[in-house]
């Protein structure tokens, strides 16, 4: 029997297929949710450019310490004009040999130089600002590092933020399925009973009542899972829109909600002295006062005078420093030190030094505050932490709601309890499932926003 060989092109298409379809996808956990919400936060990357802006600055006045040269070429073309005489009176002039007795002399009439009208000056001159340096240059070069790092900083912070936003939108995406596994639980509970109380009907054993009240019961439970898939698909687009993931790209992941969490082991003293330690906000603030106490030096420079040195090269033709001048290029140099000082300025530098200051003060103040309500948000997520822990910390609900739901099904299978009594532990149970599946959640995402608190999240990005 032969067999037909198949195209590469058709075998390579129908793999990829397959694997769209079977959707093998990078598998979400909450650290690679985290991760790609970082590289795709419009407000990370906007903090990035800052920082490179910052480094430009940085690198601007890093090349401001390199000498002045300057270089200049000209060409003038002078307006023609009658040149006046040298002196106001005529020069005798003989051709005689020297020693000739009374040689004839002939007047040369009134002297002058001859205009050049075509000036042609090449010119390179070096300065060295040697006080700006000192003054200055110095203080400018520390103003524009600190507020790279202040940049810096808030690119962390930024970088922390979207870290944070991923964890907490793919926490409520795990709870959003989970919650739909809960209601679908429900539902087929419900449907179950439904099928027995219509079977007791049949049977002559129960009322319609009862019928009506367990069907109404296994609708609401039907609403419930509606409500649930709902919110599913929001938390899905929430996340697919934080991480910018395309709608064809299938989300799947192994995190669920019935791992097991470590206990916090730190007291209230050090989370709130690790965040000291560690928050990129305090950081910032402390370079960004750093940088405006260095510019109100900066600007207190203008207050001296400003001390230089300079050499300067000319090749002119004319040369002006030769007499007289001719239509030749000559080569002449100069070098010597220059003493600036415009006390009119004095008023303009006090001035922005004293902004520069106040501004500095204001961002002191700022980071104290900051420090007290780090206080209170490092305490408030703690003791959330701690509460949502209290919460995982048994299973007690659930246990008990999925026993007593067995024991009533049990006993209304031998005629000895009734409608009411399992619909109530129904209910009970239902609502322990979700319980069960929020207290998990609740207890994840307090974590985060703990150890968010605490500068953990920028410690990982800053590194």
């Amino acid at each position: 029997m032969r067999t037909k060989r198949v195209p590469f092109g058709v075998v390579v298409g129908a793999a990829l297929g397959l694997v769209s379809q079977r959707g093998w996808a990078e598998e979400l956990n909450v650290e690679s949710s985290a991760d790609r919400a970082v590289r795709a936060s419009y407000e990370a990357a906007a903090a990035r450019s800052a920082g490179r802006s910052a480094q430009a600055r940085v690198d601007d006045a890093s090349y401001a310490f390199l000498p002045r040269l300057g270089l200049s070429a000209r060409y003038v073309r002078l307006s023609d004009f009658t040149p006046s005489p040298l002196f106001p009176f005529a020069i005798a002039a003989t051709g005689a040999p020297t020693g000739t007795v009374s040689p004839p002399t002939v007047s040369t009439g009134p002297v002058s130089i001859a205009p050049i009208l075509d000036s042609y000056a090449l010119d390179a001159t070096l300065t060295l600002p040697v006080s700006d340096y000192v003054l200055r240059l110095a203080r400018g070069l520390q103003a524009a590092k600190h507020g790279r790092d202040a940049v810096e900083w808030d690119s962390v912070v930024a970088a922390a933020r979207a870290r944070l936003a991923g964890k907490i939108s793919f926490y409520e995406w795990i709870r959003a399925n989970a919650s739909v596994d809960a209601a679908q639980r429900s539902l087929a509970e419900a449907r179950a009973h439904l099928a027995d109380v219509k079977n007791q009907f049949g049977q002559g054993n129960t009322s319609r009542a009862d019928v009506l009240r367990v069907d109404s019961a296994a609708a609401s439970a039907e609403a419930a899972l509606a409500e649930a898939g709902a919110q599913r698909a929001t938390a899905e687009a929430r996340l697919r829109t934080l991480l910018h993931l395309p709608e064809a790209e299938p989300l799947s992941t192994r995190d669920g909600v019935s791992a097991p969490l470590g206990l916090i082991a730190q007291n209230e003293a050090e989370w709130l002295s690790e965040a000291y330690r560690t928050r990129a906000e305090l950081h910032g603030l402390d370079a960004a006062e750093s940088s405006a106490r260095a510019q109100a030096g900066v600007a207190r420079a203008a207050y001296v005078p400003t001390a230089g040195v300079f050499a300067n090269a000319t090749y002119a033709n004319p040369n002006p420093r030769y007499f007289p001048p001719e239509a030749a290029w000559h080569a002449t140099w100069a070098v010597g030190v220059s003493i600036t000082w415009t006390p009119t300025d004095i008023a303009g530098a006090q001035a922005g030094a004293t902004e520069a200051d106040a501004r500095g003060d204001a961002l002191a103040a700022q980071r104290n505050a900051l420090r007290d309500a780090l206080a209170v948000e490092v305490l408030q997520h703690l003791e959330s932490a701690r509460a949502a822990e209290a919460k995982v910390a048994t299973d007690r609900q659930l246990e008990s709601a999925s026993e007593a739901y067995r024991v009533t099904r049990s006993l209304y299978a031998n005629a000895r309890a009734t409608t009411s009594n399992v619909l109530d532990a129904e209910a009970d149970l239902a609502r322990a499932r979700l319980a069960w599946v929020n207290a998990r959640v609740d207890a994840r995402v307090a974590r985060a926003r703990l150890e968010h608190a605490a500068g953990r999240d920028q410690t990982a990005v800053a590194s």
